[in-house]
């Protein structure tokens, strides 16, 4: 991002109420209303059916700066896959734990002005009883459990029904998040038991194409991954993971289940991925590989690696350790290794290796996931080699038993020791920390490059076990060790919803700062 780029955006509660005034509202399921758009009307030129073309396009936002402040300079930078070559700010901005208005803004007006806007039309003109309705509540969830996840308490429950919104405690927020999905989950069954291979959603549909099988599968994987991320503080989060996997549906085990953004011939759509012009020397420059990524894919001698990113021109990889205040000195230096990723490369929400690491987690604590940790581990790295066209490394990679390496800095770029000592191979002797730790850092590899939910699984376990910044200027708020835990709530809801986000830092119940934790965040 060009410097002059970030600004400070007020999100006032005007805009925000602005954003919702669209007229009548409903509060969770409702009785058929016959003025409400049915099943037999989406295959009509519907208009209502456009606002879940928006909310798929908004998920993760197309915009390249919308997608840098919300995906990019928090969840990946946090995650460790990136480090930044700019000194925003003059070097006090996010990836050194100071947080600008502009920065801490931009994901709250992502998931409330542009991407609840479009949800609010959406539920007020369509029933609750319809595949429509059903399918954005999946997607909802899909787009808003990572707002949670940056700040905690958020307004959800009471969004588009009251005037000044008032903001939920995170565990009211992932409550209401496993009600809509058990709800969507129910419509979606219902309607596909009685129509089969009928498509009501074709066009409009950029994700599945209208396959409600696979929107079932992704809602339970869904529901599984929210399970899991609250272990730690919610005492059902057993019970909702076990009626994930043991669906009759299942959850996602295929990569040709995977959820994925990408340019869409039948309706006419063409995906650019905004994150090319993050990196790319014509557009902003400024990512390259983290260092937390070379320690652990060039010493485990991954496969990924030459996937994921490009050699320097010393023919070797090297990254970079984040959160550095005068990080622009790194810019346009030939032996940082790029990400490969180009303007036609597909954005997943999910994958099916995320899935099966999953589940290996569930069976570690003896939870019914239809495997044992073992089997599924292995299954989740096989899936994730085999997204990538590398099957056939993938016998040899499970019997590795090559550790990280330390990080040998580049430019200046403190050196640090390996991080940790864990090795691909599983071990059936080692403690069941170990073990956790192995699923969790096969996870983060699989996962890459959604460093959202990358970042959540790291503050949820402590894996894997990442570089921290080399220059903390959060005046103490947040850890140099421990790392950040969320962002602080945008200025704007300080000038604008000041009653409403003041009760939300009691429900945070620690200062508004990166330090506090989430709720979720137990262990």
């Amino acid at each position: 991002m060009k410097k002059n780029l970030i600004t400070n955006m007020c999100l006032s509660a005007g805009l925000l109420i602005a954003a919702l005034s669209l007229g009548s509202c409903m509060d969770g399921d409702i009785n058929k209303d016959p003025d409400k758009i049915m099943e037999s009307e989406l295959n009509k030129d519907n208009l209502w059916g456009t606002y879940l073309t928006t909310m798929q396009r908004r998920v993760a936002p197309e915009d390249q700066n919308d997608f840098q402040l919300t995906e990019d300079l928090v969840g990946n930078m946090y995650a460790g896959y990136y480090a930044g070559t700019q000194n925003w700010e003059g070097g006090y901005n996010g990836t050194t734990y100071s947080f600008p208005d502009g920065w801490i803004n931009r994901p709250f007006k992502v998931a409330f002005v542009d991407f609840l806007s479009s949800w609010n039309v959406l539920r007020q003109k369509t029933d609750s009883s319809t595949v429509l309705f059903a399918v954005g509540e999946v997607v909802k969830v899909a787009a808003m459990h990572k707002t949670t996840d940056i700040y905690g308490p958020i307004p959800y429950t009471r969004f588009g029904l009251a005037s000044p919104v008032p903001y939920d405690s995170q565990e009211a927020v992932y409550e209401r998040f496993f009600k809509e999905l058990d709800h969507a989950i129910g419509i979606l069954t219902e309607f596909d038991a009685h129509n089969a291979g009928s498509k009501p959603l074709e066009k409009f549909d950029l994700i599945y194409g209208s396959d409600i099988a696979k929107w079932i599968r992704f809602a339970n994987s869904l529901k599984l991954r929210l399970a899991m991320r609250v272990r730690y503080a919610y005492p059902g989060a057993q019970a909702l993971a076990e009626a994930a996997v043991n669906n009759s549906y299942g959850v996602i085990e295929s990569n040709a289940d995977n959820p994925t953004m990408q340019s869409n011939n039948a309706l006419s759509f063409t995906y650019f991925n905004p994150f090319y012009n993050l990196y790319s020397e014509e557009g902003y420059n400024e990512d390259r590989m983290g260092a937390s990524m070379e320690a652990y894919l060039v010493g485990f001698d991954d496969p990924r690696l030459s996937i994921f990113f490009t050699k320097g021109t010393d023919n070797k990889y090297h990254g970079l350790r984040n959160g550095h205040k005068n990080g622009n000195r790194f810019q346009g230096k030939p032996l940082l290794s790029k990400p490969t990723i180009t303007q036609a490369t597909p954005y997943l929400w999910m994958t099916a290796a995320e899935v099966w690491l999953l589940r290996a987690e569930g069976a570690l604590l003896n939870w019914q996931m239809k495997g044992t940790a073992k089997d599924l581990y292995e299954q989740g790295i096989r899936t994730s080699l085999s997204q990538h066209g590398l099957d056939a490394q993938a016998d040899a990679y499970l019997a590795s038993t090559h550790q990280p390496a330390a990080y040998d800095g580049v430019y200046r770029s403190p050196s640090a020791a390996a991080p940790s000592d864990i090795t691909v191979a599983w071990d059936d002797a080692a403690t069941t920390e170990k073990k956790l730790e192995r699923i969790i850092t096969q996870k983060w590899i699989a996962m890459y490059p959604l460093g959202q939910e990358a970042w959540s699984e790291f503050r949820r376990t402590g894996y894997p076990k990442l570089f921290p910044v080399v220059d903390n200027l959060s005046n103490g708020a947040v850890n140099t060790e421990i790392q950040v835990r969320r962002l602080p709530f945008p200025e704007s809801e300080y000038t604008g919803n000041k009653a409403e986000v003041e009760k939300a830092v009691k429900l945070l119940g620690g200062a508004d700062t990166g330090g506090t934790r989430l709720w979720w965040d137990k262990k």
